[in-house]
């Protein structure tokens, strides 16, 4: 059962430090997982559209079917190939979509604002902040992408140095209040 137990420790230390190195990697590097992130997606399409070509040449299907696989094939070669050496590019499309989204929300926030103005409301002011700041965060994913995906992973490493962190300092404690459990029931033996 010990055993058991030691493993289970075992495995969460190791956790726990895989944890906090991933995490300063992506404070110190946070465009890097996006990057690999591009690489894995874009590897993935070559795969996919080699395997259509490869189809295509066979002539496994006839007709139309023949000529669509051949299309799909060199469609999604080039579109890996792009994603692959523009991984800034396709990293920054990602933010401005969202952005896009919460930029039209927070429009939508500035009617909401005026309905809860004309529906006699003392606070519609509060509302109205909080319309203008969701349009402001908007706006910063959309004018400056790359920087808001890079603040993403620099919070996310964060999270990740916290959360690994927290194990080490819980491990910590579990290995002192052991050892301070071990020291008493050797103490009763020894009084015995």
């Amino acid at each position: 059962m010990k055993s058991i137990i030691q493993d289970m420790k075992h495995n969460y230390l190791i956790n726990a430090i895989i944890m906090v190195l991933l995490g300063l990697v992506l404070v110190i590097w946070p465009h890097i997982l996006g990057v690999l992130l591009c690489y894995l997606l874009g590897g993935a399409l070559i795969l996919m559209g080699v395997i259509q070509l490869i189809s295509f040449l066979r002539g496994e299907r006839l007709g139309f079917y023949n000529k669509f696989n051949m299309l799909m094939g060199i469609v999604l070669v080039l579109l890996g190939i792009w994603i692959c050496t523009q991984p800034r590019i396709v990293l920054s499309i990602i933010p401005v979509v969202v952005g896009v989204i919460v930029l039209i929300h927070g429009l939508m926030d500035i009617q909401y604002t005026l309905d809860i103005k004309k529906a006699g409301s003392d606070k519609w002011w509060i509302a109205l902040i909080v319309a203008i700041l969701t349009i402001v965060v908007g706006l910063l994913l959309v004018l400056n992408p790359f920087t808001a995906y890079e603040i993403t992973m620099v919070l996310l490493g964060i999270a990740m140095i916290y959360d690994g962190g927290s194990d080490l300092v819980l491990l910590a404690f579990s290995y002192l209040a052991q050892k301070d459990t071990d020291r008493r029931v050797r103490e009763f033996k020894g009084n015995e």
